[in-house]
């Protein structure tokens, strides 16, 4: 239901004339008019008797009225709750190609927050999905990506490349003769060539598709995995093996709706992720706590 026919519809029934109706509502008596048919229209009964002592509500105007009242009532509650709800929140949607960036993105909304004093509307991203395609297709408004893209479309921030290191959950080396399992994250073509090189056949894979994940099982099984060096911590590095570095681009639409708002938060990740490759943040469980 239109707001605006409950609104005139209340207005006409107060006055008990379409005329001064209008002049509270600051439009033309033609529109009132035209309101008051639409929403007999819609309800499929005349609301209002027209006489010499000027417009009365009809009997069904008479039993619509309380509930017109009751309608507008709740949708103010309503529209009020979402404004305090939504106050002070910016409507970008950020996500990341790869799992490890999971944890950017919850920084970046605390920069925000305390920078800018507003919050992200919402962070989420599907890792199976094309992270560029997304961002083409309006599905988010700014990406963490290992991919730079191709063409003048989309607008490309280079930001430090991820630092990559192999780290176990307990001592060892990559010379020795058995390896613990290797919780493989498949985090693109820099990874992959690190796993083929550094490791070939030698040790079992167990597939993760998510960084948290494969902290979380070395923590009550054992083994070791490809991670950044800033979610090190707890883990040992495994001797002899070499690091390597991941890219890593922020992307956005520079034509898009919110290609303003996409670049106030730039400066916060460019800040964040100067030194270090990225803030540590909370670390997750790496012992078990046999939940």
């Amino acid at each position: 239901m239109d707001e605006k026919l409950l609104q005139t519809f209340l207005a006409v029934a107060d006055t008990q004339s379409f005329h001064r109706a209008a002049k509270r509502l600051n439009v033309t008596q033609a529109a009132v008019s035209a309101r008051v048919r639409a929403l007999e229209d819609a309800v499929e009964v005349t609301l209002f008797e027209r006489g010499p002592g000027g417009t009365r509500l009809s009997e069904a105007g008479v039993q619509l009225r309380p509930h017109a009242e009751q309608l507008l009532g709740q949708w103010a509650q309503v529209r009020a709750g979402l404004g305090r709800q939504f106050a002070g929140r910016i409507a970008l949607r950020l996500g990341c190609q790869l799992s490890i960036w999971d944890g950017l993105l919850v920084d970046l909304t605390i920069w925000a927050e305390e920078t800018l004093d507003k919050l992200p509307l919402s962070l989420n991203f599907d890792h199976d999905s094309n992270a560029l395609d997304m961002v083409r297709d309006g599905a988010v408004d700014l990406v963490i990506t290992g991919e730079r893209p191709a063409g003048q479309r989309l607008e490309c921030v280079e930001l430090p490349p991820e630092q990559m290191a192999l780290m176990a959950s307990h001592p060892c080396s990559i010379k020795d003769a058995e390896l613990p399992l290797f919780l493989n994250l498949q985090l693109g073509p820099e990874y992959d060539a690190a796993v083929r090189e550094q490791l070939g056949d030698r040790s079992g894979h167990l597939f993760l598709g998510n960084a948290l994940m494969a902290l979380r099982y070395m923590g009550r099984r054992g083994g070791m995995t490809f991670v950044p060096t800033r979610m090190s911590h707890e883990l040992h590095a495994v001797s002899h093996s070499d690091n390597f570095e991941i890219p890593r681009f922020a992307v956005y639409n520079p034509n898009g709706p919110s290609a303003d708002l996409v670049k106030q938060v730039v400066p916060g990740l460019k800040e964040l992720t100067k030194e270090k490759g990225t803030p540590q943040g909370v670390p997750y469980p790496f012992e078990g706590d046999g939940s």
